[in-house]
């Protein structure tokens, strides 16, 4: 940019002129910046700026306005490097800033652009950047740090939001506080501590200090045994939104719910907490957490955020807050279409995956291993891939979701998809037991004769978690250990103190394999299963059930006295 541009952009002085020329060269309002007079030398370095708030300050205070400019001048501006994205010049003055002891609602107005001699090259409105940026630097208080809550805390702190995570387990949020991480997530301790260490994200047990704009709901919904959504955590959260919210402030719920939750019970009790009114005087908003654990710092930033308001001015001002996460924000009509959505990807999911279960137990008539069986009518074949099939279907989400989206309209066809989907998937997670009832035949032993080693308790083994909540193989542990059979467990990503806490004896895999009638392997995490581990056992007589068929069965059945089952089929059946 020339010197001639720079003049255009910026009132220009040099640091012996006096104040009331630089204020005369103000008043003038050629330059488009007119708040602002830099004083540079006769090479445009920046030594330092006096704005508009300094000339009320001065002539009320009666100093002599004959003396240099450079008497007075803030001489630590706020400078950014060239070569900055438009992102990291909004972070960079954030952090200088918060190191001033600047609340980051005070902003500076104009920012100096300046290459390594700290010669000028352009000046831009801060204020204007942060508007085009969809304002980076909102108040934002999350309800509920377990998976959803603390990713989300971690991803918004990040990109400059003031976050403070909330929760009532003051034990858990000691914890954050120190930046002791308790969800396994790749990137998240790093993103957590980073933050802290900013001043960007805070822990607490109570939101109401920090009076924060943006209000998220991130609180655990889940289901009894009838398939009713336990709404007791949400409607507490809400009655604390009420109690400190103010007029104009957005609230958003993350956590996942029966349709028509926003509206019938969300709506009322803010209104009746607050006295505000829902469109009027405050936003209301679904907006639905859709990540995949193992993934979910990735996958905030790139899947489509859904966003459905109370009303369209609920979902504008939610979207406009989204945009600043994400690139894409799709907008529904209405929060029963937003609350709709995250039930049907959650129970299509678990529909498609009872399809693969049924085919696993349809191939147990037969003896088949139902993973060879699939994958021969998945090869080549262009259209519809079957997934494969496992032992249950586990998780948070898609053990209760399927029971609310039944819930709607219940005598409807999707109610009964649903609904048998979440059957077969539950008997699938019966299965491995029903194998051990088999062989246990099979060697004239009872089921309570047998130790049983489960490899991988995680929901899910990829992308990794240390998740339990849903896990089949929880579920077969329980069972087993209602048959009075030992059980020991092994999960490469599960802390043995977390393994412990569900009355399973955590050991290490080679003593688990040595000391087992049976291994059970109940997850897909690679490093759960050590290559070459069978030659490195010493017991050669055992059942081993690859539940996601990661070994080599023909492998297993050549080594004499080990018995080999997956999905549909066992040896010597």
């Amino acid at each position: 940019m020339s010197r001639e541009h720079i003049r255009q952009l910026v009132t220009l002085v040099g640091p012996r002129e006096s104040i009331i020329d630089t204020i005369q060269k103000m008043a003038k309002k050629e330059a488009l910046h007119t708040e602002i007079a830099v004083i540079a030398d006769s090479e445009f370095r920046v030594l330092g700026v006096f704005n508009d708030g300094d000339v009320l300050r001065l002539i009320s205070t009666g100093v002599d306005l004959d003396q240099p400019i450079s008497n007075v001048m803030v001489k630590d501006p706020v400078v950014v490097k060239e070569g900055l994205s438009h992102e990291e010049i909004i972070t960079e003055v954030r952090e200088q800033l918060r190191k001033r002891g600047v609340s980051g609602k005070k902003h500076v107005r104009s920012v100096l652009i300046v290459d390594e001699s700290k010669i000028l090259v352009n000046v831009i409105n801060y204020i204007d950047l942060l508007s085009a940026y969809k304002k980076f630097e909102e108040e934002v208080a999350i309800y509920g740090q377990g998976f959803v809550g603390l990713t989300l805390a971690a991803s918004l702190a990040s990109i400059g939001h003031t976050v403070v995570g909330v929760d009532k387990d003051e034990s858990l949020i000691s914890k954050l506080q120190r930046g002791e991480v308790h969800v396994y997530e790749p990137r998240l301790s790093d993103m957590v501590k980073a933050s802290l260490d900013k001043g960007t994200l805070t822990f607490s047990a109570s939101a109401e200090s920090n009076r924060p704009e943006i209000h998220i709901i991130s609180v655990g919904t889940p289901v009894n045994d009838s398939g009713e959504a336990d709404l007791d955590a949400l409607t507490s959260v809400c009655e604390t939104i009420g109690g400190i919210m103010k007029r104009g402030d957005l609230v958003m719920l993350r956590s996942t719910v029966p349709v028509g939750t926003t509206r019938n019970v969300v709506k009322p009790l803010l209104e009746k907490v607050s006295d505000y009114k829902a469109g009027q005087d405050f936003y209301l908003a679904f907006t639905p957490e859709r990540t995949a654990e193992g993934k979910a710092m990735a996958e905030l930033r790139e899947l489509p955020q859904i966003v459905g308001g109370l009303t369209p001015i609920c979902t504008q001002k939610a979207a406009s807050f989204w945009s600043s996460l994400t690139d894409t924000v799709v907008q529904v009509k209405g929060v029963e279409a937003s609350e709709l959505v995250k039930l049907i990807n959650n129970s299509f999911r678990d529909l498609s995956f009872s399809f693969s279960n049924a085919i696993s137990a349809l191939s147990d008539k037969y003896n088949i291993d139902s993973f060879k069986l699939i994958n021969a009518a998945n090869e080549g074949y262009p259209r519809n891939k079957i997934p494969t099939p496992s032992p249950g279907v586990g998780g948070y989400c898609l053990t209760k979701d399927p029971y609310l989206f039944a819930a709607v309209n219940p005598e409807l066809g999707h109610a009964r998809l649903a609904k048998e989907g979440r059957k077969i998937n539950q008997q699938a997670a019966d299965y491995p037991v029903e194998i051990l009832k088999r062989y246990s035949k099979q060697r004239n032993l009872k089921l309570s004769d047998l130790t049983v080693f489960i490899v991988g308790l995680a929901f899910k083994g990829w992308p990794a978690t240390n998740d339990m909540r849903g896990s089949s193989a929880l579920h077969v542990a329980r069972k087993l250990k209602n048959e009075k059979v030992s059980v020991k467990g092994w999960d490469a990503v599960v802390k043995p103190d977390e393994i412990r806490f569900y009355n399973i004896e955590p050991v290490d895999f080679y003593d688990g394999c040595n000391e087992a009638d049976a291994i059970l392997i109940m997850n897909n995490h690679p490093d759960n299963v050590p290559s070459g581990f069978l030659s490195k056992l010493k017991n050669k007589k055992m059942l081993i059930f690859d539940g996601w068929s990661m070994l080599s069965s023909n492998e297993i059945e050549r080594i004499p006295g080990l018995t080999y089952s997956t999905m549909g089929y066992l040896s010597n059946n």
